[in-house]
């Protein structure tokens, strides 16, 4: 074994003896150096300080648009404005590609109308998510790619966040978020009875402009597993469209 005495000598020249003790020094303060660098992250660069600082998942207050959803081969096609009444601000346009028939319409108003409360809201607020978690993934020139988590105190008003890891597409040039995707960590049960072995959602924005801010383009997603002991796979792709200024009332 190397580590024999055979292969000491005790009649070893002691090279480093006479600067044993700044040799020493030097060694722990070189260490002690690179611990403290090592436990500090680095700042976040500016360009994606800037992006979540501006960031809105969802669709800003006083914008009218279309809404188009495929869900599982099925599509509709509605229209929200924030400056008509309340019970009238969706309107079933398409059922299928086809003008909505009067079934269609007795079904629809009242879904939407015990949906009112959910209709705009996002999955997460800017505020959620962790900052320090953020971790770059890749880059280039254009884009960067990072990981990251949501904040603790959200996470405990909302448990489901604290199972999906967060994936942040930055555009570094106009420093604005393009794209957001959030991923199912494991298998989950939300309630019981719903088992959930896979959820990946994600979201596309536009860049804002001098006549409008960032707004969602499309949002995906997959979930398969088991709802009331039965299998269950879906998927639903959404499209935003036709957007204007439409303060509401």
């Amino acid at each position: 074994m190397l580590t024999s005495s055979r292969f000491i000598s005790p009649q070893s020249p002691r090279v480093f003896d006479r600067g044993a003790t700044p040799y020493r020094i030097l060694s722990l303060a070189l260490i002690a150096g690179l611990t403290l660098t090592l436990g500090q992250a680095a700042p976040p660069p500016d360009y994606l300080r800037t992006a979540l600082a501006a960031f809105n998942p969802a669709v800003p207050s006083g914008w009218a648009y279309t809404q188009i959803t495929t869900q599982n081969k099925i599509t509709i096609t509605e229209r929200y404005d924030p400056a008509k009444p309340a019970a009238e601000q969706w309107t079933l346009l398409q059922n299928n590609g086809q003008p909505p028939t009067a079934k269609d319409l007795s079904q629809y108003l009242p879904f939407k109308a015990a949906q009112a409360s959910s209709l705009t809201q996002t999955v997460f607020a800017p505020s959620d998510i962790e900052p320090a978690s953020l971790e770059l993934l890749r880059e280039n020139a254009l884009r960067a790619v990072y990981t990251g988590r949501f904040r603790a105190a959200a996470t405990a008003s909302d448990k489901m966040l604290g199972h999906l890891q967060l994936e942040l597409t930055v555009n570094k040039q106009h420093r604005q978020i393009e794209r957001i995707t959030l991923s199912l960590l494991a298998p989950y049960s939300p309630v019981i009875g719903v088992k959930m072995n896979e959820l990946t959602v994600t979201m596309n924005f536009t860049l804002a402009t001098a006549d409008q801010p960032s707004l969602p383009s499309t949002r995906s997603s997959h979930f398969s597993g088991r709802i009331l002991f039965f299998a269950n796979e879906e998927n639903v792709d959404v499209n935003y469209d036709a957007y204007y200024r439409a303060p509401p009332r």
